[in-house]
């Protein structure tokens, strides 16, 4: 049978219709069993728990949340205030990793995995800490090529436990329970003489933790020196407050880092001392004494300060420069 060229037209136009149907239908197939998990994500209820650290003084923080089923996934970021907030993730397993995020001087490095997310500060210089002189300060002896890094902000965090997403779940609750990732150590040197003649004061200590692990709380194995302002605390006492990481990781198996105070002053006749001190000893009993303790304090008694010239009398200095002093402490 033949058909006329507006059949042929007519059933081409109807098959194009059907095949093209038939698409739509194919395509609306796929789209209903596609794995979006956007359109399938859970929401999570984030909240912060303040019972292990209640002076705590941050302000803002961030949380981290590491898909485990994907370990080479980016963690997903979120910021939010104290009192909390939401998250949306995909089904599955996640670790939430958080910490405060009103700090300037720390950084962070190896974020990719919660268990070596570590907070750390660049590195510095004893001159910049103490803010006493341009260049050439000296270092105490065995300390020289240790690095000197800036003090640590106040630093809180925690990890939580590795928790389960369903499928469209909603009002999942996570509540976090941030810890003091940092502790503060105040040194006091008292009986000091001729303060009356002295202009100003820094120092340094060394074989601290150069960083600290945010998840377990543990200070890096790393050591650096830190560098830090030194005030009067009344007639003859000097007193130094700073935050650091921590000091001996594996103190606990016997394995103590050495640690060398150095004072450096500068007297009113413009003439600069340092002081050599190790305080290994002192640093040790303290943080025994201190336990789980935020707070760490060590006193030194006694720095030999010279008296400056005056009328013709008192120490008369030989040498340009800054001259250095070894004290051996109950000397």
């Amino acid at each position: 049978m033949k058909h006329s060229p507006q059949t042929l037209r007519l059933a081409v136009a109807r098959a194009g219709l059907l095949i093209f149907a038939i698409c739509l239908l194919t395509g609306c197939e796929y789209k209903d069993l596609c794995y979006d998990h956007h359109l399938h994500a859970a929401t999570l209820k984030v909240s912060f728990d303040w019972q292990k650290a209640p002076q705590h003084t941050a302000k803002g923080m961030t949380v981290l949340f590491y898909n485990m089923d994907n370990p080479s996934a980016q963690p997903v970021r979120y910021d939010y205030s104290l009192a909390g907030g939401t998250a949306t993730l995909e089904p599955g397993r996640w670790r939430a990793v958080t910490y405060n995020n009103d700090t300037e001087a720390i950084l962070y490095r190896n974020m990719n995995d919660c268990n070596t997310l570590e907070a750390y500060t660049r590195e510095s210089s004893i001159e910049e800490g103490t803010q006493l002189s341009r260049a050439g300060m000296p270092r105490a002896n065995g300390t020289e090529i240790e690095p000197v890094i800036l003090e640590p902000d106040p630093l809180w965090g925690c990890a939580s436990e590795v928790f389960t997403l369903g499928v469209d779940e909603h009002e999942v609750s996570l509540v976090l329970y941030p810890e003091a990732r940092y502790q503060t150590l105040t040194i006091d040197i008292i009986n000091v003489p001729n303060l009356q003649y002295t202009g100003s004061f820094g120092g340094a200590l060394s074989g601290l933790a150069a960083s600290r692990f945010i998840a377990s709380g543990k200070p890096s194995e790393l050591t650096a020196t830190q560098a830090f302002s030194v005030s009067r605390n009344g007639e003859n006492s000097l007193r130094a407050t700073m935050n650091i990481f921590g000091h001996c990781p594996k103190l606990s198996q016997g394995v103590a880092n050495e640690h060398m105070l150095t004072i450096y002053a500068i007297l009113a006749d413009g003439t600069k001392w340092y002081y050599s001190i190790d305080v290994t000893d002192e640093i040790h009993q303290a943080a025994q004494q201190a336990g789980d303790d935020l707070n760490m304090a060590i006193t030194i008694e006694g720095l030999p300060v010279p008296k400056p010239i005056v009328n013709g009398s008192g120490f008369k200095p030989t040498i340009d420069g800054w001259q250095g002093v070894e004290i051996e402490i109950g000397m």
